[in-house]
């Protein structure tokens, strides 16, 4: 989210940004009777990855990946 904080900062601020991205989207999928998986730890990554693409699956999946706030970012490649 650091890279689009200078873009959004001239929004009219009906939205806060900690307030759009709060919830738990993983719930909602299971739900909604699809697979939800919260991914919290580095380490879950390619688990869920995995898990997200082996066969057969008929269900519809969603990975909520948790990170923290961030405002620095690299401008080199």
């Amino acid at each position: 989210m650091a890279i689009e904080l200078k873009v959004i900062e001239g929004r009219d601020g009906k939205f806060p940004l900690d307030q759009t991205s709060s919830g738990n989207y993983a719930d909602m999928a299971r739900a909604f009777g699809g697979h939800g998986e919260r991914v919290t730890e580095p380490g879950e990554i390619v688990p869920a990855l995995q898990g997200a693409m082996e066969e057969p699956r008929r269900e519809s999946r969603l990975l909520e990946f948790i990170t923290e706030k961030a405002v620095d970012f690299s401008i080199f490649p």
